[in-house]
């Protein structure tokens, strides 16, 4: 009798652990702070760009470059994929490689200095005429290059009473100009594109009789950087995407600040 009385206590008390532990368990898995991703590694703008493109998209798959891998990866839900391979990657952004069907892929600013042709321009701007016909031009200028936007004004006959004419100068355009690094001679290059960090603005430059000209654009970020690309530098699928404006895309999956998505 007094083994059996024994084994009752240790039995209650065998259950009474259980429920406690039970408890302590569900308190825990209750009250435990939710998982946090660290996102230290990546610019904001790169995380902000995969939030928006996780929160909009389901099962599908995007081409990060090894750098960011770590971070998208573990922001990555609902079912959706992120591939890092490198070679790809760069193939696509300046080779002949075709980004692979039903993938997307981000790219960044920081791939912009593996542009050959890109050059910085002076940001200090101001305003002056640089000739009769240029005027209200919007210059930076430093000690080996400079460029400007200009209003151009041509003249014309304007007829008057009795049959006669007076000459008359107008405003036909706008005209883009560069002086290159190291070189003297001033260019006419095929337009401007202004960011204000929401819009861009496209200004095409009219052709100037006798006036040399690049193939190329001049790219204006408001308080920040200017800069030129050419024409073989926008042919590249890099140049393309990330400089053309996101409103003749239409392929832009997230665009924050200096990061897109492109499907």
């Amino acid at each position: 009798m007094v083994t059996l009385r024994i084994s009752a206590s240790f039995l209650w008390l065998l259950i009474i652990v259980i429920i406690i532990l039970v408890a302590v368990f569900a308190f825990v898995k209750l009250n435990k702070a939710p998982t946090t991703v660290s996102t230290k590694s990546i610019p904001s703008s790169v995380q902000y760009a995969l939030e928006y493109f996780n929160a909009a998209h389901r099962n599908e798959t995007i081409l990060v470059p090894s750098q960011y891998y770590t971070a998208a990866k573990a922001l990555s839900i609902d079912g959706n994929k992120v591939v890092e391979n490198n070679s790809l990657y760069n193939s696509i952004l300046f080779g002949n490689a075709k980004l692979p069907i039903n993938y997307n892929i981000l790219i960044d600013m920081e791939n912009a200095s593996a542009l050959p042709s890109l050059i910085y321009f002076p940001y200090n701007f101001t305003t002056e005429n640089l000739s009769n016909s240029l005027r209200d031009c919007e210059v930076a200028r430093s000690k080996i290059d400079a460029f400007a936007v200009c209003s151009v004004y041509s003249n014309i006959s304007v007829p008057v009473l009795n049959g006669t004419y007076i000459n008359k100068s107008i405003n036909i355009g706008f005209g883009t100009f560069a002086a290159f690094p190291n070189s003297t001679a001033l260019y006419e290059i095929n337009g401007t594109i202004t960011y204000n960090g929401q819009n861009s603005t496209y200004i095409p430059s009219i052709r100037i009789n006798n006036t040399p000209s690049y193939n190329g654009i001049m790219f204006l970020y408001e308080n920040t950087a200017a800069f030129y690309l050419s024409r073989p530098d926008l042919n590249t699928f890099y140049g393309k995407e990330m400089f053309l404006p996101n409103s003749t895309l239409k392929n832009v999956v997230a665009n924050f600040l200096s990061v897109r998505i492109i499907s």
